[in-house]
């Protein structure tokens, strides 16, 4: 809350009692002590699976990965939401910027500095592309074919298809989902209509939201949060006498001025305002981006533009009324997973999506540029599967017109496949100090790297990172303020 001050004369000397001022650098201290241990409290495995389990149970019904998996890889990977790619991008599953990715990115040293990761306006889209990617990628096709209730089998098999070098992964993934129980989740039905909400994300475009719960008022909100009620109001662009409902998101700090997306289509009954709520934009900005009279609304089907200002011969159909405000109006939370969200999602199709059938034949004949690599991918077959059907292959020494066999039958009748016993991986024997390090190298934890963008400043940066001007200015070697579109600045140590 804002305080008035009075203040003395210029050079008018003050004075307080001892007791006084030992009282005040009391409570200063401990108020310092008490930020940092909060800043520095991080979420534990058991906290993170009570937050997330409903929503993966929703994605196994919804895609057929199985819960469980869903729920180690997302304690593994993101260090159970800890993770500065979890916490700046919403990543939970170490996801790259590979494919036909279009959406948002953000850079963070890995294997190599300044790769690039994929970013989320949720921890729901986080967990959806998850789900997708392993069910349009050819290399996890086979994962969806085994018992739902196999979870050792889709371990082992997410180790074989790639989703991580490290040897150990599947191991690791296994011991996570005995040691907290996850396999009693891949037998749960979808949750009932009794769960009204389930949060998911607590940033929308970078900005801090709030889910309304039950009896919360603009006035219990703004308090919490030690702004004035109007601050609230003029962040959600709430009339004066408009009152929230639950379920609504409330935004906590100023939207910005450019959208999550860079494009919106009017669905039915959409207006501005909810348009400007479910992406984080400014409602004054978002009609001037379209070249609209405030107060104005959009036809069903009109494209709302939301980064870049649309052309001025390109002029949006407006509805024949205005809308006002409705109480009964609830404006859905992207960041929340309701039982009508639920309703509506298609869960008649899980399962791999854009299988294509692949004609391999026994062998291929090395041509120029071939790699064990891209052999595999032309004929989907594992790396692993052709090294140990071809004898003494050497991927790295391979020539020009070599027969390599692409078929375990083949390879026998050529008496080619490399006769060894071979120890069971469920057999090696990991301490739980191996476990730690393993998950230290896999959490991807590294320096975060933020591209400056139109609009971007130093200050607006600094906020959405939770760091200080002075700290940026170190970490990237910078004498003043001044940045430029395109540069990249590093956001964290």
């Amino acid at each position: 809350m804002y305080k008035s001050y009075s203040v003395p004369p210029l050079n008018a000397p003050t004075f307080e009692p001892t007791n006084q001022r030992w009282m005040k650098s009391f409570f200063s201290i401990l108020l310092v002590f008490t930020a940092s241990a909060t800043f520095a409290q991080k979420q534990t495995p058991q906290e993170y699976l009570a937050k997330f389990k409903d929503l993966a149970i929703i994605e196994m019904h919804r895609s057929g990965v199985p819960a469980s998996i869903t729920l180690a890889q997302g304690v593994l990977e993101s260090n159970s939401g800890n993770s500065r790619l979890a916490k700046f991008a919403n990543n939970h599953f170490g996801i790259k910027c590979k494919g036909n990715w279009t959406g948002n990115v953000i850079y963070a040293d890995d294997d190599e500095a300044d790769e690039c990761f994929r970013a989320y306006e949720s921890v729901l889209a986080s967990y959806k592309d998850h789900s997708d990617f392993l069910r349009n990628n050819w290399r996890y096709h086979p994962l969806f074919e085994l018992d739902p209730k196999d979870y050792k089998g889709w371990c082992h098999g997410l180790r074989k298809a790639g989703y991580a070098t490290n040897p150990q992964y599947g191991e690791i993934l296994i011991r996570l989902i005995d040691r907290y129980e996850l396999h009693q989740y891949d037998l749960e039905k979808l949750p009932s209509a009794s769960i009204t909400e389930l949060v998911v994300g607590e940033t929308i475009n970078g900005v801090p939201v709030k889910t309304v719960k039950p009896g919360e008022t603009v006035e219990t909100i703004a308090n919490a949060q030690e702004v004035k009620d109007r601050h609230i109001r003029k962040w959600n662009d709430l009339p004066k006498n408009a009152e929230i409902k639950t379920g609504e998101i409330v935004y906590l700090k100023p939207k910005r001025r450019r959208g999550s997306e860079e494009i919106h289509t009017v669905t039915k009954g959409e207006d501005m305002r909810q348009i400007s709520q479910q992406y984080g934009i400014k409602l004054k900005v978002l009609y001037r981006k379209n070249r609209m009279e405030s107060g104005s609304e959009p036809q069903e089907g009109e494209v709302i533009y939301m980064q870049k200002k649309r052309a001025k011969e390109d002029t949006v159909f407006l509805s024949d009324t205005k809308q006002q405000w409705k109480e009964e109006e609830v404006f859905v939370n992207p960041h929340t997973v309701s039982k009508e969200v639920i309703k509506n999602t298609d869960f008649s199709s899980p399962g791999v999506q854009g299988k294509k059938q692949i004609e391999v034949p026994d062998f291929h004949i090395v041509k120029k540029g071939d790699n064990i690599y891209r052999i595999a991918e032309t004929y989907q077959v594992f790396e692993e599967d052709i090294l140990k059907w071809n004898k003494n292959l050497n991927p790295n020494t391979m020539g020009i017109g070599q027969k390599i066999y692409l078929k375990e039958k083949a390879a026998k009748a050529a008496n080619s496949v490399v006769e060894k016993i071979e120890v069971p991986i469920e057999s090696s024997i990991i301490t739980d100090k191996d476990e730690e390090n393993i998950k230290n190298n896999i959490t991807v934890d590294g320096p975060i790297t933020h591209v400056v963008i139109k609009g971007d400043t130093l200050y607006s940066i600094c906020k959405r990172y939770g760091v200080t001007v002075d700290q940026i200015k170190q970490w990237n070697n910078m004498i003043d303020a001044t940045i430029t579109l395109g540069q990249k600045l590093k956001v964290s140590e």
